[in-house]
């Protein structure tokens, strides 16, 4: 097993004197087998190992002497031992127990800075882990099992036992004169993966003693499905996707089973929950929003919305900004600063026709008579606006709607206003009153603030 596990090490780069490892010790057998084997291989190393125990506090007196053996077979190997005592109360689900876990071994991985955390899976729990999704329901990716390495947050997590059964555990165990604890809990099949354990594998294996290699083998196929599902995913996203967000008349042109992939891979990127209910949801809302310029928000949680317009598809996390209330008086040529943004306005001096920008560039080159009451500012009610090209005025609402300007992008756009008519709607249009017949009079400009500038 030590020559295994040390192929392990050297496959992912873990074999040097420079690392501290925390290694996830409940003290049953198959944790303590992996601690023993890593402090084995550590000696000749000299990586560090930090072994973490969470004690529950669900068993009383039997997880207390629990915690001590642990700490005596640390103690007698000279291993550091860091443990944590759970509060009374907390309610006894295998949810709330890998949680708690969780949360105790991310807060250890920055406590001691470490460079990996290892945790004594085995084959056998893939077993468990694989049966009980399919049990709930799972996709191939469920199908995937319990990886050899992942992360937890920022937490390298690195399962070095994944090839051995619990029967090979034992047996190192007995072999090596270890005295594992026997958790009591672990026969209690209330809990699903005990009934799993116990009855259903103990079951299959009347029909194949092998089932823990034919699964583990079925999760090997299942992830590289996975990775040739996940490289052609990508170049297909390379061809509709622009700026961050999707292309919606490219997305929607795509297969549904392939829309679909990309639902489901968004709500996993974003931890949301999901089930095939949720995915047709989301795939219905993007189809029937996709004909609309200014674009429709679908809730997925309190703070997160997805958008979808004609245009594009992206999410959204703050759908009501805060309103900019400021307003900017114009006096002369020069810089404003206007909440995170600096408009320009300057003389134009050239004798040459500029190459005029289109409407919805932050530059303009206008006709102005008087630089008199003149202000930046955002839109209020009943705006208008005589669009350029246009002999009449409209409402600045219907013209964003007319340019499919998102609802949550309308309270953003700086206004240059002249007693109160919008001359400008920045990178959106032109008032016709500005136009430059021959050479225009100013040049104006919009740029991002520089917030760290002094």
């Amino acid at each position: 097993m030590i020559a295994r596990v040390k192929s392990f090490l050297k496959k992912y780069n873990l074999m040097s004197p420079e690392k501290t490892f925390l290694v996830g010790f409940s003290g049953g057998y198959d944790s303590m087998c992996m601690l023993d084997l890593l402090k084995r291989i550590s000696e000749k190393e000299g990586f560090k190992l930090i072994a973490l125990h969470l004690n529950h506090n669900w068993r009383g007196r039997e997880a207390e002497i629990e915690q001590e053996n642990c700490e005596n077979y640390c103690k007698q190997n000279n291993i550091e031992l860091y443990c944590e005592v759970l509060p009374k109360g907390l309610p006894k689900t295998e949810t709330i127990a890998r949680e708690k876990r969780q949360e105790f071994f991310k807060k250890c991985y920055k406590k001691y800075n470490a460079d990996g955390l290892f945790l004594a899976h085995t084959k056998s729990d893939n077993t468990e882990t694989i049966l009980y999704r399919l049990s709930k329901g799972t996709g191939v990716k469920g199908l995937c099992g319990i990886l050899e390495t992942s992360k937890l947050d920022d937490c390298k997590v690195y399962r070095p036992l994944m090839n051995f059964s619990r029967k090979d555990i034992m047996k190192y165990c007995t072999v090596n004169k270890l005295v594992p604890n026997n958790d009591s809990s672990n026969f209690d099949t209330k809990y699903a993966r005990n009934f799993i354990r116990h009855q259903i594998i103990s079951e299959l294996k009347t029909i194949n003693p092998k089932i823990d290699d034919v699964i583990l083998n079925l999760s090997r196929i299942a992830i590289s499905e996975q990775n040739i599902i996940k490289e052609y995913m990508a170049k297909i996203k390379n061809d509709i996707v622009k700026d961050g967000y999707f292309i919606t008349s490219k997305f929607i042109e795509l297969s549904k089973d392939v829309q679909n992939k990309f639902i489901l891979d968004f709500l996993v990127e974003q931890n949301l929950d999901y089930d095939s209910k949720r995915v047709e949801e989301i795939y219905e809302f993007i189809n029937k929003s996709a004909k609309y310029k200014s674009g429709k928000t679908l809730s997925l949680t309190k703070d997160l919305w997805l958008f979808v317009s004609k245009e594009k598809i992206c999410t959204i996390q703050d759908l009501e900004p805060e309103k900019i209330t400021e307003e900017i008086k114009i006096k002369c040529c020069g810089e404003y600063k206007f909440h995170d943004k600096i408009f320009k306005i300057e003389k134009y001096t050239s004798n040459v026709l500029p190459s005029f920008p289109k409407e919805n560039e932050l530059k303009a080159y206008v006709k102005l008579d008087s630089l008199d009451n003149l202000t930046l500012r955002t839109r209020t009610h009943g705006d208008l606006i005589q669009p350029f090209g246009m002999k009449g005025t409209m409402k600045l609402k219907k013209l964003f709607i007319n340019k499919g300007i998102e609802k949550f992008k309308r309270d953003d756009i700086m206004l240059l206003c002249q007693n109160n008519e919008i001359l400008w709607a920045a990178g959106v249009c032109l008032s016709e009153k500005l136009r430059a017949k021959k050479l225009p009079d100013y040049v104006l400009t919009i740029e991002k603030a520089n917030n760290n500038a002094g």
